[in-house]
């Protein structure tokens, strides 16, 4: 019994693997590559025509994004006319390469198996899901600027490389939403600032942006935050830990810093009803223990009371970034409809 019940919580222990684990200490040595970074040791460009560099498309006959398995949606739409760009959080963890081959088919179902089913799949039947393969970089290029930052370059092209591919191949004039996490964030916020909201088509088709698991602040004069639970042309961004957690400095906190509680979809520090959280994704990918969680924002983050569900003090986590869908993700999902409901497109 003792096994079965350390089992289960192990289960909740990998609540979502598919984060950048910034938060953890500095990769074992033998994890990081050895070498500097070199641009011929990136490997192939990925050609989006392809469906294989694709890891979820609405064209490709095999899916990882799915509903979970005990939740029914009873105004599921299998033929949206609003898009999803959403570009995937770090799982490269390992590797003697300063970015991930875009041709591993292990890494690449990992991403499939993780990100897109736990994360982007809060969009599944709202919008179309376009989410490419990108040379992401190695995780320890958060702590290796110096050969980091060239990763994140060779990362970031690809996924400008696709989404410009999407935008003259397969949008057709659709309304279309901007989302990632973590790695996938920071990718997103530059071609938001760099190419879309520097295109008048791009931008006016522009719904919304989901920028969570990094330090976002407002980085255009054209993209505020927002700030209520029914606004469109803004984007969203938050960091969940535990109150009371002491975060590593390089964990920024800061008022300036944007953050909504992804409960209440509010800016204003209050603390959420319990009764207003609509449950967590387990790795099993069922719903739940819903009525579980309490948050609140402050210095730039979603602080979230002790999760009083059963076994609870095995499972403590203080850090809950890799969670940031996992714990919300009927509340995301509910709130998009919301939106789009008010806004006139539903």
């Amino acid at each position: 019994m003792r096994c079965l019940i350390r089992n289960l919580l192990f289960i909740f222990l990998l609540i979502n693997v598919t984060a950048c684990k910034t938060y953890k200490l500095m990769p074992e040595k033998k994890d990081t590559p050895e070498h500097n970074f070199d641009i011929n040791l990136s490997g192939d460009t990925p050609n989006y025509s392809d469906l294989k560099y694709w890891v979820e498309h609405p064209k490709k006959e095999n899916h990882y994004a799915s509903l979970p398995k005990n939740y029914i949606d009873s105004t599921y739409d299998s033929k949206p006319v609003i898009d999803v760009f959403f570009v995937h959080p770090t799982l490269y963890f390992k590797g003697n390469k300063w970015n991930a081959d875009i041709n591993d088919k292990k890494l690449n179902k990992e991403i499939g198996d993780a990100a897109i089913k736990n994360q982007a799949s809060v969009f599944l039947g709202i919008a179309n899901i376009y989410g490419p393969h990108y040379r992401q970089m190695h995780i320890q290029s958060y702590y290796d600027l110096e050969n980091g930052l060239q990763a994140f370059e060779v990362a970031y092209s690809d996924v400008k490389n696709a989404f410009l591919y999407y935008w003259d191949n397969f949008n057709k004039g659709n309304k279309f939403i901007i989302a990632g996490h973590s790695q996938g964030t920071n990718h997103t916020e530059r071609l938001l600032k760099e190419i879309i909201l520097e295109n008048a088509s791009m931008k006016n088709q522009l719904l919304i942006s989901y920028l969570p698991g990094m330090p976002i602040k407002q980085f255009h004069k054209d993209l505020p935050h927002c700030s209520s639970p029914n606004q469109l042309d803004c984007f969203l961004s938050w960091r969940t830990l535990a109150e009371g957690y002491s975060p590593p400095r390089d964990w920024a906190l800061s008022d300036s810093i944007s953050c909504v509680n992804p409960i209440s979809w509010q800016t204003d520090n209050l603390l959420s009803k319990k009764e207003e959280h609509l449950g967590i994704l387990f790795q099993n990918h069922q719903i739940h223990y819903p009525n579980s969680i309490e948050t609140y924002t402050d210095k730039g983050v979603a602080w979230i009371k002790p999760i009083k569900i059963p076994f609870a003090r095995f499972y403590k986590m203080q850090n809950y970034h890799i969670a940031d869908y996992n714990l919300y993700w009927i509340n995301i999902r509910n709130n998009l409809r919301y939106r789009l409901k008010e806004n006139g497109h539903n």
